[in-house]
């Protein structure tokens, strides 16, 4: 990493207080915590050689070298931010960072003692069975089949993702060049990379179709500050609740309690990761938002105001809900709100995307929180222009698949019966990422104060190209695996 530092003398209140001891850590990954927030991305796909391990286990001694940990993300991220701050303007930081993931079937491959990792990772269905053994339950099915997928089905199988994340398209072309290098020295087949970029101008930090993506991320104990005001909370983040670090990093407090004494200790410091290729058409959603707006009564309520309705905020990011607060009101983070006010869903509908994937007050939710890492690929859409490639790089980490990331997509965005509110609030399943195998429920949405309400009838616009099920180990673990030693203690 390089970097030219322009932090500013005065040194703030909150760098005085004692740091989270996960904030330090030199054994989790980077991107799990601490965000790679670039704006230019990696994402290249691997698998091994048939040699018994070897040409993994060489090339992951390669990557150690460059994997980057958490306390080093996060010391770059904070004095970016401070700088912005005191400047008004991005500083000029610049930093490359790598982590690294393995799939079940990569890390039996590198394993010194691959019978005892199975025996280890029984407990463990989803990971086992992998992305493509779990798409039918996850509603990918038909175009979004694993048989179309780029990558991560049987025919296209993945032993380990790599994610290469740079400031500047020069830095990031740099790094792969290296890692180029390392696959070739060691027998690695690149199955796929896929690029992504933040998007540009008006929608810098938006997503393809158009909305602000990112904002509603969880704290984390032991890694953000609490706020001493209102305990419970992320410091300096209305609304952001700290969750128990163990629902996203194994060996740690999760919300059940202490870590299993019988847990296998390699898994500690690591987590598992969800990555997910979502192609998004664009203009059949703007299509069809235009369409089913104007079936709404006593008139048509505006694709603008649909759009809203159907993702839960404003394309500038700006929430619905009115917020439980009368003088916070929603807090600086835009976050700052539990529907509590809005049981029938007048405000933000029950089919709002950011409301079934995180009910809030209406569910208990800390259990089933993900660590969101997602970024755009492809150009940026122009009306009019034939329809390219584009969409969104899905990745999360936590430690179970079944009660997280899998627990949102299929019992809460996918569910017709799932309703995020009163009973007997108007429903429908999630129009942004939701979808069933027998095709995708009406939404009903009612607004309040006779605005309008009429039932929205559209198909799912974002279509799943490719998927993997990973673990992100830790450093020690990493270093184990890759000078083939016993990931169980011994030499």
């Amino acid at each position: 990493m390089t970097t030219t530092s322009v932090r500013p003398a005065a040194v703030p209140d909150i760098e005085q207080m004692p740091v989270p001891p996960l904030r330090r850590s030199r054994e989790i990954q980077g991107n799990i915590l601490a965000a790679f927030n670039k704006d230019h991305m990696a994402f290249r796909y691997v698998r091994f050689p048939d040699d018994k391990g070897a040409g993994g286990r060489g090339w992951l001694s390669v990557m150690l070298n460059t994997v980057s940990v958490t306390a080093t993300v996060e010391d770059f991220n904070e004095e970016f931010s401070l700088s912005r701050r005191a400047y008004g303007q991005d500083p000029s930081l610049t930093a490359t960072w790598v982590a690294v993931s393995l799939t079940y079937d990569g890390l039996l491959q590198v394993a010194r003692e691959p019978d005892r990792v199975r025996q280890d990772l029984a407990p463990f269905t989803s990971f086992v069975k992998g992305a493509a053994g779990m798409a039918a339950e996850l509603g990918d099915e038909g175009d979004s089949a694993p048989a179309h997928w780029i990558f991560g089905s049987d025919k296209n199988a993945v032993h380990a993702v790599l994610i290469v994340a740079a400031d500047t398209r020069d830095a990031l072309r740099e790094k792969l060049d290296n890692i180029a290098a390392a696959d070739s020295a060691h027998g690695i087949t690149v199955v796929h990379q896929d690029d992504g970029r933040t998007l540009q101008g008006e929608l810098k930090g938006h997503e393809h179709f158009g909305y602000k993506d990112g904002i509603s991320q969880p704290g984390v104990k032991e890694f953000h500050r609490g706020d001493r005001d209102n305990p419970g909370f992320r410091e300096n983040r209305p609304g952001s609740r700290l969750v128990e670090p163990g629902e996203f990093v194994f060996g740690h407090r999760s919300e059940s309690g202490d870590p299993p004494a019988d847990r296998p200790g390699w898994l500690d410091n690591g987590s598992l990761q969800v990555v997910r290729r979502l192609r998004q058409d664009v203009g059949g959603w703007n299509e069809a938002v235009a369409r089913e707006a104007e079936k709404f009564v006593p008139k048509g309520i505006g694709p603008a105001v649909l759009g809203a309705c159907l993702v839960g905020r404003k394309k500038d990011g700006t929430p619905l809900d009115p917020g439980d607060n009368p003088v916070t009101g929603v807090g600086s983070g835009a976050n700052d709100f539990t529907y509590t006010k809005d049981p029938l869903g007048h405000h933000t509908p029950c089919a709002a995307h950011i409301r079934r994937t995180h009910p809030r007050a209406f569910e208990p939710t800390q259990k089933h929180r993900i660590m969101r890492r997602g970024i755009p690929y492809g150009p940026a859409y122009t009306p009019g222009t034939p329809d390219k490639d584009r969409g969104l790089m899905f990745v999360c980490y936590g430690t179970s698949l079944e009660d997280q990331f899998e627990f949102v997509q299929k019992l809460w965005s996918n569910n017709p019966g799932f309703v995020p509110g009163d009973k007997k609030a108007p429903n429908g399943i999630d129009k942004v990422s939701g979808t069933t195998s027998d095709g995708s429920p009406d939404a009903r949405i009612v607004l309040a104060n006779n605005q309008g309400e009429g039932t929205v009838s559209m198909d799912s616009f974002i279509r799943t190209t490719g998927a993997v099920y990973a673990f992100t180990p830790s450093l020690t673990t990493l270093r184990r695996l890759a000078a083939h030693t016993s990931l169980h203690g011994k030499g």
